[in-house]
């Protein structure tokens, strides 16, 4: 398969490497304050983009605790999992979503394990062609994981919940202070290596960044590990083509993010606005908090197979602001706090 022509593949990187940050808290600027019920796709597009031919579509997708009904007596009072169990209804509009957005890599984040993943799969998502699962548990107290459904054979899987975040220094200005010492990643994201059958090789990290407003020194020590391990990889191998998805907990400017960009990782929606005066920044929203959070990044090799202006947020129900996500039950057709994000590349095959 051929590579698009050089123009297109100049105004690609360009248009990902100049995107519109706006100065401030990620906890401040990106509230909202409004007051309606539920509604389809409040946040992101009605639809996903059809997908041009010859291209292979990734997606990232936090679907917000997906345990099943098995008892795992590891997990008890404070983190019963059978008391998380999710119910028919939002299994099925999760599944709804997946199938709509019509991925071949799947990057998944709070799956209870691997065989929740597995009976979800089997259970709603047959026939999609998810062949190639992989969920590592890392030992989260909450026992959630991040996981990977490909179309695709996973040739390698690895986690480091174990990789010290205290190595690594902090260059220049706007940093946190570090955390306390023994910083470990409270959830390791999962790392894939995958071959599609035309020969275009990919890794995959899918990754949970540690949320809450004061956990900005331990986001900003996960990404300095993260940053580490895809730059020792691409030290191997400077053309390998590595996405980094999933849930950053993070807005587009802070630090914890911005560290990825500086590295060298090209943001795949970096042509967004989070403006809220301009109705287009609905369209770039993740979260029903009214907030980005998720993201696909890229490395150099990768960024320059993206079909440009692929990268789209899929809307789905959102549960209306009255809507408590600690006392309430989700309204019937509720799948996820997250939208799915999701690209579209042009495998290159024959290299620089």
């Amino acid at each position: 398969m051929h590579r698009p022509p050089a123009n297109v593949l100049v105004m690609s990187i360009v248009g990902l490497s100049a995107g519109f940050l706006v100065n401030g808290p990620a906890w401040s600027q990106q509230e909202t304050g409004s007051s309606r019920g539920p509604q389809m796709a409040r946040f992101g597009h009605e639809d996903p983009p059809e997908r041009p031919e010859d291209t292979i579509r990734l997606a990232t997708y936090n679907v917000l605790n997906l345990f099943d009904h098995v008892d795992d007596p590891d997990l008890e009072g404070e983190y019963d999992d059978l008391a998380m169990a999710v119910n028919d209804d939002r299994c099925r509009a999760l599944a709804s979503a997946i199938r709509r957005v019509d991925a071949d890599v799947l990057a998944l984040q709070e799956i209870e394990s691997l065989e929740a993943l597995e009976w979800f799969k089997d259970t709603y998502l047959s026939g999609l062609g998810y062949d190639h699962v992989a969920s590592v548990d890392v030992g989260y107290y909450r026992g959630v994981e991040c996981s990977i459904l490909s179309r695709f054979p996973i040739t390698n899987v690895r986690t480091e919940p174990d990789l010290d975040l205290d190595q690594f220094k902090r260059v220049g200005q706007g940093w946190a202070a570090k955390p306390e010492e023994g910083a470990r990643f409270q959830r390791s994201p999962i790392i894939v290596d995958i071959t599609t059958p035309c020969g275009y090789g990919m890794t995959v990290f899918s990754l949970h960044h540690k949320s809450g407003r004061s956990n900005g020194p331990r986001r900003e020590a996960e990404a300095l590990g993260i940053i580490s391990m895809a730059r020792r990889l691409l030290q191997e191998d400077p053309d390998r083509n590595i996405f980094i998805m999933g849930d950053f907990n993070a807005a587009p400017w802070d630090k914890s993010f911005r560290a990825y960009l500086e590295n060298g990782f090209f943001d795949a929606q970096s042509f967004r606005t989070t403006y809220k005066p301009n109705p287009e920044s609905t369209l770039y929203k993740t979260h029903e908090s009214d907030r980005v959070l998720d993201y696909i990044l890229m490395s150099g090799a990768a960024a320059s197979d993206v079909v440009p202006g692929s990268a789209t947020i899929m809307g789905t129900l959102h549960p209306g602001d009255e809507y408590n996500w600690r006392t309430d039950e989700p309204p019937s057709g509720y799948a996820s706090d997250h939208y799915p994000l999701m690209i579209d590349i042009v495998p290159d095959t024959k290299g620089p």
